[in-house]
């Protein structure tokens, strides 16, 4: 929208005129690194426009207005009206314009269609907020009730996507799976349901457009019409990320998770079934509130025994508003960094095996970018359409193109491969 307008975009570490901060609030470093990138900014050019926003901006606003020099605090809806909202700000003042989360209803977009485009892969945001509740997670505190966007706007920045000739669309959403659900009659009917599948299959008819991706999906979604929409349409790709959180059952009931340990088994298994080459990625909480050592190890085994492709590893972090934050069994900081380095060394063996199974196998590349090496070789990084990241030596003019290859050599968190 800047650029739009004939502004310069620069790098974070030159001088600027307007600083915009977006914040993230999931745990509690996350609120202290916003903090620190805000000071940062307020250094760089005491005469600079600092805007704040996000879901710290929109959460914890008033610690905000305590830092001196900043311009502007705007909630999570407020980021599409910053520019108008900077024309209109009194000298040495902050404004804050944040509205409750609770009172979104409506879907809004943040940006234009289209302007999220690289040459390679674009990210499509098709859903805001969540209803869950999880014990452990701000979200719908700072992103408000699930809210859908219109299929007829989706389809406009997927055209102008298929114009530019971007091959890979990745689709976005706080909670993807829930697409749909509060979408009215006039887009959705008792015959004609519309659903995250039902934006897959629209995709699948554009031309230029030759892989669509899925960000994270819960596993209660994970339903027979996803399952079918993997088997009918070759431009899915064959990769889930599907948080866990918990392999434990007494823990997923206090997080307040939808599932338990059976079900998310048994959803994993059957779409590995019926989808052989798929990579299952997911999200780990450690540390969370009566986590003992068995609790622990029923998730490092369960993790195990799906033979998940990667896992990220989050430290649980008491949130204020977050009803885990009332529960008494704290675990110490000590034992949280150890279980995450357990599982983290899991995580690069699993990595490591799944990636060797391709190994002499023809797969696609979609190539991202090139690199030079010490020595001054160029070669190009990429992405398999089951997640493999790839480097292939000694190729170049390729970055945005798919290219055939077979993979050679196995690492934890990558694989060499040779062009064909």
């Amino acid at each position: 929208m800047f650029k739009n307008l004939g502004y310069q975009i620069v790098d974070f570490e030159e001088k600027a005129d307007i600083y915009v901060i977006n914040t993230c609030t999931v745990t509690k470093e996350a609120d202290r690194k916003s903090k620190q990138m805000i000071r940062r900014a307020i250094q760089q050019n005491l005469k600079a426009k600092i805007v704040v926003t996000g879901c710290y901006a929109q959460s914890d606003y008033q610690d905000l207005q305590g830092i001196e020099g900043i311009s502007l605090i705007a909630g999570n809806e407020g980021k599409n009206t910053i520019l108008s909202q900077l024309n209109n700000l009194p000298p040495h003042q902050t404004v804050v314009t944040v509205e409750p989360a609770k009172k979104l209803r409506k879907y809004e977009n943040s940006i234009p269609p289209g302007s999220t485009s690289l040459h390679t892969r674009a990210w499509v945001k098709i859903q805001d907020g969540c209803n869950k509740f999880c014990s452990y997670c701000k979200v719908p505190y700072v992103r408000g009730p699930a809210r859908s966007r219109s299929i007829k706007d989706i389809e406009k920045e997927i055209s102008a996507l298929n114009d530019k000739e971007v091959k890979e669309v990745v689709l976005l959403g706080i909670n993807l799976g829930a697409y749909g659900a509060d979408l009215d009659t006039t887009e959705s009917t008792a015959t004609k349901k519309v659903n995250l599948s039902k934006i897959i299959a629209l995709i699948n008819d554009f031309k230029n457009i030759e892989r669509i991706r899925l960000s994270s999906i819960e596993s209660i979604y994970l339903d027979k019409e996803l399952l079918e929409a993997f088997i009918k349409y070759p431009k899915l790709c064959h990769h889930l990320h599907i948080p866990l959180q918990s392999g434990d059952d007494k823990i997923l009931r206090l997080m307040n998770r939808p599932y338990n340990t059976t079900f998310f088994y048994q959803k994993i298994q059957e779409f590995k079934e019926n989808i052989p080459d798929l990579a299952i990625t997911s999200d780990i909480m450690v540390g969370f509130p009566y986590e003992d050592e068995a609790s622990f190890n029923n998730t490092y085994n369960l993790v195990k025994k799906l033979e998940m492709a990667k896992i990220h590893v989050f430290q649980y972090s008491d949130r204020q508003e977050c009803l885990a934050n009332l529960l008494i069994d704290k675990i110490e900081q000590k034992t949280k960094k150890e279980r995450s380095e357990k599982l983290l060394n899991l995580s690069r063996s699993l990595s490591y095996n799944f990636i060797k199974k391709w190994i002499g196998l023809k797969t696609r590349v979609l190539v991202e970018k090139e690199v030079k090496d010490r020595e001054g070789e160029i070669y190009s990084q990429g992405t398999t359409d089951n997640y493999i990241k790839v480097i292939i030596p000694k190729l170049t003019g390729k970055v945005g193109k798919l290219v055939s290859v077979r993979l050679e050599e196995a690492y934890s968190n990558y694989g060499i491969a040779k062009v064909t």
